[in-house]
């Protein structure tokens, strides 16, 4: 009888570690590659054109000076914007300017912004994206550049969750740093065209225009700030 018991209570323990595996593989994911791949299929009907797009946006974020606008850095605007996606009115432009914002970075003429969205409206004219949405993606990644507050909340949105490494705890803002240093490493200027920014953003009335990102990290983005500040040459 303990035999059998013991061999019943086995059998069940595998079958549910079993469901478990099943419904974990049947999950879809999501992640930064899954969505943007997910809603370039729906408008080109085509895995082969969802497929080299991704591909093409990998490589531009993996280059070997992308130190803070790369891959991570896409990873936790995703995962902002999921903090506040039912506030979100047009998920999918989101997304494909969240993609883009940086598609283009380090160009010579300095207008990364600028060509990032030609490049969005390039790529997305080829796929049939509406038309009124391409405009808006590319309104989306120019306002990137200023982060002013917009009449339009998922503009608002989209600019908090850009920027809302500033107010993460401080071993990440320190390493966020870091990285940008690293990316600006060859111009002379960096000390004090960091501090004009810094200054920039304690300056606004508020760094994140949305209550959502307002409540989290608006304190703690001041005091980073304040801490950067205090590192630079005076």
């Amino acid at each position: 009888m303990k035999t059998q018991i013991r061999y019943g209570i086995t059998v069940l323990l595998l079958t549910c570690l079993l469901l478990h595996q099943m419904a974990t593989a049947a999950a879809p994911k999501d992640d930064v590659p899954s969505a943007f791949r997910t809603i370039i299929k729906k408008y080109s009907k085509s895995d082969k054109i969802s497929g080299s797009l991704w591909q093409e946006v990998e490589s531009n974020y993996t280059g070997k000076d992308r130190h803070y606008h790369n891959l991570e850095h896409l990873d936790n605007f995703y995962s902002q914007l999921l903090k506040c996606k039912d506030q979100i009115m047009d998920w999918e432009t989101l997304v494909l300017a969240m993609v883009y914002h940086d598609v283009i970075y380090g160009s010579p003429d300095h207008r990364d912004e600028e060509r990032s969205a030609e490049l969005a409206v390039e790529r997305l004219e080829q796929i049939n994206f509406p038309e009124d949405k391409i405009e808006k993606c590319r309104e989306l990644i120019l306002a990137t550049k200023a982060h002013a507050l917009s009449k339009d909340m998922d503009t608002n949105l989209f600019n908090d969750a850009d920027m809302s490494i500033l107010g993460l705890e401080r071993g990440i803002y320190k390493k966020y740093v870091q990285d940008v240093r690293l990316e600006y490493a060859s111009s002379p200027q960096f000390d004090a065209g960091r501090k004009r920014i810094l200054n920039y953003f304690l300056g606004m009335d508020r760094i994140f225009k949305t209550d959502v990102f307002y409540n989290l990290y608006e304190s703690a983005a001041r005091d980073n700030i304040k801490w950067e500040l205090s590192t630079l040459p005076q």
